[in-house]
C-alpha cells in the first residue's frame, strides 16, 4: 500500500485519514492546531445539536468499532435534541419539532391546515431534491469541468438560478419563510444568492432528526467530545498525527512542513482551497480561485445561573438569526451564542454562495495532479459537519482507487455517479 499525507485535521481530513488507514495505507495527518478538528475544535464553534448522524456512524463502522458501541465504551450516547424555540420579530414563539406529523399538527394548531399543507408540500419536494443531490457531491463525486457540472444539474432537474429567497417567497409565510432563508444564513451565505436546492437541509432534519451527545445520566455534552473518539480511532488505525505543525508546501513527491519533509505517494488536502493554491504554487487559476469564503458567525461561550435545562433558541432579526444554546455544566449553565448578525469571512468555514455558478466552481475531490486530492469544508457536499464527513469519504475513495485500482465505494447503485 501507499504512503499518504493528509494536510489538515478538520473533519474531512480526519474522515479521509481513518478510511485510508483502514484500507491499509500508511497515513500521516498534519494539523496546525493543538488537536484535530480544525475550526470546530474552537470553543463553541461546533454547535451541540447534531444533524444527520449517519455519516458519523458510517465512518466508525467502515474504520473499526461501530459508532454507538464506541460511544457506549465512553458512557455516552446520542439522544434526541429538544425542539428549537424560534422567536420572530412580531413576538411569535414557535417550538419547532423535526417530526413530520408533529410539524403538521403544530402548524394546524398555530396557523391553519392550509399553511400546514403548504409546508408539507414544500418539504416533500425538498425530499426529492435531496435524492437528486446524492450523486452530485454527497455520495459520489461528479467531477468534470463547470460546463459538464451544469449539464449534470440539468439532468437532475435542478436549476441553480432558483434561489432560497425565491423558495421562501413562494412559501409566502412570515415565519416559515424565515426557516427556509436560514438554510442559507446559517451556513454563511445570502438567501438571494444561494440555490434553492440548498434548502433540502430542512428535509434532512425532518428525515433524520436532530440529536445531542449525552452522558450516562442524560446530561448534554458539547459536540467537541466527539473529537476524543475520533482521535482514538485514528490511533487505533495507526495514523501518525502531527499537531502544532504547519504545512509549508505540497509537492509531487510529498508534503513539506515547518518540522521537516514528509515523503508521500499521494496527498489529501483538507485545507481551505485558497491556502492549497498557495502551497501548491498552482499556475493557471482553477475555477474555485474566484470564490469567496463563507461568513462565519460571531461565537461566544459564557456561563450564567439561568435554568439548567438544555435549550436552543433562535431569534430572527432583520440582520440575521441569533442562535443560543444552553446546557448544564459544572459552573451552572453554559451559554453558547452563534450571532449571524455579526459575521466575518472565514476560509475554514467553506464557500459563500454567489449565484448559479458557485456550485459548478466548487472544488471536487480530484485535482489536476492525479496524486493530490481535496477534502475540505468547501466541497460540494457543504460545510456542515455531516457534509464534511461525506467529502472526506469521497476523497478516500478517489485516492485509494488511483493508488490501487480498487473501488471501495458503497456498492449501492444509487450511490454511483
Amino acid at each position: 500500500m501507499a504512503r499518504i499525507v493528509v494536510a489538515g485535521g478538520s473533519l474531512p481530513g480526519v474522515a479521509a485519514a481513518a478510511r485510508l488507514a483502514r484500507a491499509g495505507h500508511e497515513v500521516t495527518l498534519v494539523e496546525a492546531g493543538h488537536r484535530i478538528g480544525g475550526r470546530l475544535a474552537r470553543p463553541g464553534v461546533w454547535a451541540p445539536v447534531i444533524d444527520f448522524p449517519a455519516p458519523l456512524r458510517d465512518l466508525f463502522r467502515k474504520s473499526g468499532r461501530p459508532f454507538d458501541a464506541e460511544l457506549g465504551r465512553r458512557g455516552l450516547r446520542l439522544a434526541p435534541a429538544p425542539p428549537a424555540v424560534h422567536r420572530f420579530a412580531d413576538g411569535t414563539e414557535l417550538p419547532w419539532p423535526t417530526d413530520r406529523a408533529e410539524q403538521w399538527h403544530l402548524l394546524c394548531d398555530r396557523y391553519s391546515p392550509a399553511v400546514a399543507a403548504r409546508w408539507r408540500d414544500t418539504l416533500d419536494a425538498l425530499d426529492e431534491t435531496w435524492q437528486r443531490l446524492r450523486p452530485l457531491g454527497l455520495e459520489a463525486d461528479p467531477g468534470g469541468r463547470p460546463r459538464h457540472l451544469r449539464r449534470a444539474l440539468a439532468r437532475a432537474g435542478l436549476d441553480p438560478r432558483d434561489t432560497v429567497e425565491h423558495l421562501a417567497r413562494r412559501l409566502d409565510h412570515p415565519h416559515l419563510s424565515e426557516l427556509v432563508r436560514d438554510t442559507a444564513r446559517l451556513t454563511g451565505s445570502d438567501p438571494r444568492e444561494t440555490p434553492a436546492f440548498w434548502a433540502s437541509r430542512l428535509s434532512v432534519q425532518r428525515t433524520f432528526g436532530r440529536w445531542q451527545l449525552v452522558d450516562a445520566a442524560g446530561v448534554p455534552l458539547p459536540a467537541t467530545a466527539l473529537l476524543d473518539a475520533l482521535e482514538q480511532r485514528l490511533a487505533t488505525r495507526g495514523v501518525r498525527v502531527l499537531t502544532s505543525t504547519n504545512v509549508t508546501a505540497i509537492r509531487p513527491d510529498g508534503v513539506a512542513t515547518d518540522s521537516g519533509d514528509l515523503p508521500a505517494d499521494a496527498a489529501v488536502s483538507a485545507l481551505d482551497p485558497w491556502l492549497l493554491r498557495r502551497l501548491t504554487k498552482a499556475g493557471t487559476p482553477p475555477p474555485w480561485a474566484r470564490l469567496e469564503a463563507a461568513h462565519a458567525p460571531h461565537v461566544t461561550v459564557t456561563d450564567d445561573d439561568g435554568p439548567p435545562e438544555p435549550a436552543e433558541e433562535v431569534d430572527h432579526t432583520p440582520a440575521g438569526p441569533i442562535v443560543t444554546y444552553r446546557r448544564p455544566d459544572a459552573h451552572g449553565t453554559e451559554v453558547v451564542v452563534h450571532d449571524h448578525t455579526r459575521t466575518t469571512p472565514d476560509p475554514g468555514a467553506g464557500v459563500r454562495w454567489h449565484g448559479a455558478r458557485t456550485w459548478t466552481h466548487l472544488p471536487g475531490v480530484r485535482t489536476r495532479n492525479p496524486r493530490l486530492f481535496t477534502a475540505s469544508t468547501s466541497g460540494r457536499a457543504g460545510n456542515e459537519p455531516w457534509a464534511q464527513l461525506l467529502t472526506g469519504a469521497l476523497a478516500a475513495y478517489a485516492a485509494h482507487a488511483e493508488l490501487t485500482g480498487e473501488d471501495i465505494r458503497p456498492s449501492n447503485r444509487d450511490y454511483r455517479p
